[in-house]
């Protein structure tokens, strides 16, 4: 027999406990019991502790339909027991793509050990009911498929993890497969599957050809979780261990450092957007950037060089309550009215993301920052999970992002972008096309608590440039997204990289939450201004690094150098012989008009639209003896200004 244990979770909103243990009861009326939770949040203030089932096909807790769970404990997981939660996540149907993911849940085993323990994807499951699933089969095909009844077969050859390999190099990916060596907080690669399963759960199909739902059995990873790094600058595939909602933003304010005027490590600061006022203390782990994997569905390959993808980036904008700034990787191309398309044509609605809170799953990429000791050797520093980064949120509402599968049917939090948000970085996105094969987009960010340098947690390094490519130049290296104030007169380089001659079109592509008079490149070889805000600058380049040829401006300084020589042309003279006022024009500008005031700011004499004439004359006799202001205004709004002094004795 089997209860529904505590059907009181069905009743209330939110349902808290200081522990928790959930296990069959025993004697002559024993029965299995389970939790179901659908659509809220499980409070647990300290731990967890699950028993096995006699039917070991019914899990002791399920989550359902955005049902989660959030622990309490600030110190390691003390989770026991060898039952197990059952919560689903979807991933790509394509055979051919990556998703990254981070398990919510590990191996319980015989639950003699307490704790987060190692995960393995042959633990896996497909949805049979509500309550009982299917284990997948692990191939040793390249492609993956599921099939109707919950038949899921995953390639185990695809499964890799990328984590303290010392190295940046490809080659040092670890090789999973299917063994039981996953650590909480690791991340790991797992391409999707072919086919489809019409197995209908709580009204969803299993893989109805869009995406495939895998059903996450084990015990609930919960605590601290700690992931070391071993050198500057390397890669590392983390992502949300927990079953519930996490805070990408706190998690990557609280794992990257922040740095005095003197270069001195600051321990800790005030986040009160965080934790409501308390002090988080930052370590310089990591950079404070997130990094995404996706790629392009329409290639039909498991060969490396047949590969179309690359990293989005994105960073919290050093703050909690940022939506952030979101860049899509290059193998996207753009139409005329400034929709993405993948390489087939298709349509990518679901581009810009939002990333500020993350699913239960997904996985990301971090890159570990320059920590060294005294003697100039890497101090390693571990990257932290926290249940402080916890906390109930629905996948796809309004501004959080879902589950990043490579399909754009499932893009209802990344299409609901409501650019009157005070939560929206002011910015502009740029738009580089590279010979009409691909372009690069990246976004220039204002915020006045940032600087003209490299900020952590704001500034976005690009960690997977492509042959011939471009950004903006940051000590000389190139970065996807800059957080800057603004600043009318400024001036930002760009970086581009060629690995051939290519034809490139620059232009902006959106402004969100901000706008401006002007957006110029400019080219500093050449010395000219070129406006890019509604037309596109095409050039050809030849191969070859350009860190020194284009700046974003938003003034045209050549325009304002014409505009000086215009405005110290005119000749303004006061004749008192013959009681007047002379205006010389020699570079024949046409005039709009010609002021005088006296010291109160009173209009005295004006005449409009006077022309193109190299002269001009204006009686002063009416005038008493005093100092004026001659204002002289031409057609283009260039401003000329002089005092004169009238000396009418009568």
């Amino acid at each position: 027999m089997k209860n529904l244990y505590l059907f009181l979770f069905l009743l209330v909103a939110t349902s808290s406990f200081a522990q928790l243990s959930v296990r069959p009861t025993t004697g002559d009326s024993g029965s299995d019991n389970y939790m179901y939770i659908k659509g809220t949040v499980l409070y647990v203030n300290d731990d967890i502790d699950l028993t096995r089932n006699s039917d070991t096909d019914i899990a002791s807790i399920y989550l359902r339909e955005d049902g989660q769970i959030v622990q309490g404990r600030t110190d390691a997981s003390q989770n026991s027991g060898n039952g197990s939660i059952s919560v689903y996540q979807e991933g790509t149907t394509y055979a051919y793509d990556y998703n990254y993911w981070s398990s919510p849940v590990s191996n319980q085993g015989s639950g003699s050990i307490d704790g987060n323990r190692q995960f393995s994807v042959a633990s896996l499951s497909a949805p049979l009911t509500t309550l009982t699933s299917n284990p997948v089969t692990m191939t040793t095909a390249n492609n993956g498929f599921s099939a109707n009844g919950g038949i899921l077969n995953i390639a185990r050859y695809w499964i890799w993890k990328y984590v303290s390999t010392g190295s940046n190099d490809y080659a040092d990916w670890v090789h999973v497969q299917e063994s039981q060596t996953i650590n909480a907080g690791e991340g790991f690669t797992m391409k999707g599957v072919n086919g489809s399963d019409n197995t209908e759960v709580n009204g969803v199909l299993n893989n109805s050809g869009a995406n495939q739902r895998y059903d996450f059995r084990g015990r609930p990873n919960d605590g601290l979780i700690t992931v070391p790094t071993t050198s500057i600058g390397e890669t590392i595939l983390v992502g949300n261990p927990y079953p519930s909602a996490f805070n990408l933003n706190y998690f990557l304010l609280e794992n990257s450092a922040v740095f005095d005027e003197e270069g001195n490590l600051v321990p800790s600061n005030v986040n009160p957007d965080c934790t409501g006022g308390e002090i988080v203390s930052r370590k310089d782990a990591t950079t404070g950037i997130a990094y995404f994997w996706s790629s392009d569905p329409s290639v039909q390959s498991h060969n490396i060089s047949d590969y179309v993808g690359g990293y989005s980036s994105y960073s919290p904008d050093g703050n909690c309550t940022s939506d952030g700034v979101f860049t899509p990787p290059t193998y996207y191309n753009y139409t005329g009215s400034g929709v993405p398309v993948d390489g087939s044509g298709a349509e990518q609605t679901g581009v810009t993301e939002f990333r500020r809170f993350l699913a239960i799953g997904q996985g990301f990429v971090v890159r570990a920052n320059n920590t060294l000791d005294g003697s100039d050797n890497y101090a390693g520093v571990d990257i932290q999970f926290k249940n402080t980064h916890r906390l109930y949120m629905e996948e796809g509402t309004a501004n959080n992002s879902v589950f990043g599968r490579n399909s754009s049917q499932n893009t209802a939090a990344s299409t609901n972008n409501d650019l009157n948000s005070e939560n929206v970085v002011p910015k502009i996105r740029f738009n580089i096309a590279f010979d009409d094969d691909y372009t690069r987009q990246i976004a220039l960010a204002f915020n006045n608590e940032a600087t003209t340098g490299i900020d952590v947690a704001r500034d976005a390094f690009n960690i997977n440039s492509v042959a011939s490519d471009a950004g903006f130049k940051l000590d000389n290296k190139n970065y996807t997204i800059d957080i800057r104030p603004f600043d009318e007169n400024d001036h930002i380089p760009l970086y581009i990289k060629l690995l051939e001659q290519k034809d490139l079109a620059i232009k902006v592509h959106s402004f969100e939450n901000f706008d401006t008079e002007e957006v110029y490149l400019h080219d500093l070889e050449n010395d000219t201004y070129h406006s890019i805000k509604n037309d596109t600058y095409y050039v050809t380049l030849p191969i070859g690094y350009h860190l020194n040829k284009y700046e974003i401006t938003f003034k045209n300084d050549e325009n304002l150098s014409v505009s000086n020589d215009i405005a110290e042309s005119f000749d303004i003279f006061q004749n008192n012989s013959s009681q007047l006022l002379e205006v010389a024009n020699p570079m024949g500008v046409d005039l709009k008009s010609v002021t005088v005031y006296d010291m109160t700011g009173k209009q005295v004499i004006q005449k409009v639209n006077l022309g193109t004439n190299d002269r001009y004359t204006f009686s002063t006799a009416n005038l008493a003896a005093s100092v004026y202001v001659v204002k002289i205004l031409t057609q283009d709004n260039v401003v000329s200004t002089k005092k004169i002094s009238v000396l009418n004795r009568g």
